[in-house]
């Protein structure tokens, strides 16, 4: 991952450098005009209507699940073995399992006219997971299920549209935007252990919690873009972004097998942790909100 993104620092530099060659290039012409046509000036026009953009931004992402699926266990021959599915709790809240995430990314854009660009973004968010984090079960037994995750990962790639009003005083412009596109949650694997019995025993070791998978993402944004000369800009940028959540792992399957469960037991594949116990079952997210806060640097030619 770390190669990833040193080669996507990379291809932005090289993006940035060429840009700038084409630039230098540009205005080494003895044309005075073609001087005029290509070195930019901060104006009252936010942007310049035929010109190419490139944009690096970094910041931070919190995430809030909604409609979060259950952990369950199923029980063959427990307390009621007419339904050996028994509820354990609901998947916590992400700021439950994992610290505020981080995002970078960048865009390249093209001015449409004097106020309205359009613009392809890249993005990479990561999350470090909270240490040893316990939830306590619901039901006749309860439970105390200890977690240690993975990093929460994802990338995403957006087309977009912003309008900018005019500058004011030359120099700062307000903009609103909206962008449509992908995201690709990455998987997620967990260890756990659970309390009783005492001492704690091993759950899972491992093992995937949330599933790879792509989904629709959409979102609005608002923000900030200050002329600092000519073709560099700064920018601050504050975004919604909906996408359907992570795909649970769904069934997880250790013990023996049980006739007691008929269809709904399934073949195990893993050491019974706690006698009856045959499957761990779980849910995933209904809806993923991200509000990503960032700050970039534009550069124009």
């Amino acid at each position: 991952m770390k190669f990833l993104i040193q080669k996507l620092f990379s291809l932005m530099l090289l993006a940035l450098l060429i840009a700038g060659n084409i630039q230098a290039d540009r205005c080494a012409q003895k044309d005075e005009e073609c001087c005029r046509n290509s070195c930019y000036e901060c104006s009252c026009n936010p942007l310049y209507c035929g010109a190419f953009d490139l944009q690096f931004q970094a910041g931070v992402a919190p995430i809030l699940w909604a409609n979060r699926g259950e952990l369950d266990f199923i029980q063959c021959g427990g307390v009621s073995p007419a339904n050996p599915i028994d509820k354990l709790f609901n998947i916590p809240k992400f700021s439950k399992f994992y610290h505020v995430p981080w995002i970078i990314g960048g865009q390249i854009g093209y001015a449409v006219s004097d106020n309205v660009r359009f613009y392809l973004e890249f993005n990479y968010l990561q999350a470090s997971s909270k240490k040893n984090v316990a939830i306590n079960t619901i039901g006749v037994s309860p439970n105390t299920i200890v977690f240690s995750n993975n990093k929460y990962k994802l990338f995403d790639v957006y087309v977009g549209a912003r309008y900018y009003w005019d500058r004011w005083c030359d120099k700062l412009s307000v903009f609103v935007g909206v962008k449509a596109g992908l995201t690709q949650h990455k998987r997620t694997k967990f260890s756990s252990t659970i309390t009783p019995p005492v001492p704690a025993v091993a759950l899972t070791s491992d093992l995937t919690l949330f599933n790879r998978k792509t989904v629709p993402s959409g979102g609005l944004d608002i923000g900030l873009d200050y002329c600092i000369c000519g073709n560099w800009a700064l920018v601050l940028t504050a975004e919604m972004v909906a996408s359907c959540g992570p795909k649970g792992a769904g069934n997880i399957p250790f013990g023996q097998p049980s006739a007691t469960c008929g269809t709904i037991g399934f073949q195990p594949s893993l050491p019974q942790p706690i006698s009856g116990v045959n499957n761990l079952l779980v849910g995933g997210i209904g809806t993923e909100i991200r509000f990503p806060i960032t700050a970039a640097v534009r550069y124009v030619w």
